[in-house]
């Protein structure tokens, strides 16, 4: 995982997971621009050019202020999984509205599935949110293919602790899914995650360590000029 900042708007993430039980790896690349009153970003997935063509998941989104505390947007999404499938193209729409200490948002998607969310900070180091999905899928009832509307949903409730040099993340959601991930800051641009996961339901575990590498070269750059570069050094505890 690593992160460069080209200019203070501009950012690009990329993101790199191995899995050796899985024959599958994800290669993830994001560009994010945020102007004064809009951001948009492009987002690819596992890109590849080896069977003649480009295959891969493209991500693209825009959001727009419309007043201080609303603002509107939409995603598009252009997925190829091999050059003998078709492109799939979807396309959703998005609300949020941000005040003081709380941000409430939905998500409308053309596959028929819809999202709600709010997250409210509770105090100076606490945060807490609660996210919905609801997935409508007509025709596929149990009783056949024309035996009306299915509808599946999931809620996630969630909680983070701000440290000084680290921030715990924690949910579970309906499922019997618990999870939880825990960043520490162990230098000036180098973060370290320990994630871990359980699935009560399916009776199984994951445990995952990351690397975060934040690159802003004119702000490093200015810091060890000063010597502020050790002060961001956290204590090893």
């Amino acid at each position: 995982m690593g992160n460069l900042r080209w200019t203070p708007q501009w950012v690009t993430r990329t993101q790199t997971q191995i899995d050796p039980r899985s024959p599958q790896s994800m290669l993830q690349i994001e560009n994010e621009y945020t102007g004064n009153d809009f951001s948009a970003s492009v987002k690819v997935l596992n890109p590849s050019l080896l069977e003649g063509g480009l295959t891969a998941i493209v991500i693209g989104d825009y959001m727009q202020s419309i007043t201080p505390k609303l603002a509107l947007g939409l995603e598009g999404v252009w997925q190829r999984a091999s050059m003998g499938a078709k492109p799939e193209t979807a396309v959703s729409y998005a609300a949020r509205y941000k005040n003081a200490d709380w941000i409430a948002s939905a998500q409308v998607h053309a596959s028929g599935q819809l999202g709600a969310s709010y997250w409210k900070r509770l105090s100076e180091k606490v945060d807490a949110g609660v996210d919905c999905q609801l997935q409508f899928a007509p025709g596929m009832g149990g009783a056949g293919m024309f035996s009306g509307m299915r509808k599946e949903g999931q809620t996630t409730v969630g909680v983070k602790y701000n440290f000084a040099t680290a921030v715990y993340r924690a949910q579970v959601d309906s499922a019997g899914k618990v999870g939880c991930v825990l960043e520490k800051r162990v230098g000036p641009a180098i973060t370290l995650n320990f994630a871990a996961e359980i699935d009560q339901w399916k009776g199984t575990h994951k445990l995952g360590l990351g690397v975060s590498i934040e690159t802003s070269p004119e702000e490093l750059e200015a810091k060890m000029q000063s010597g502020e570069i050790q002060n961001d050094i956290p204590p090893p505890y």
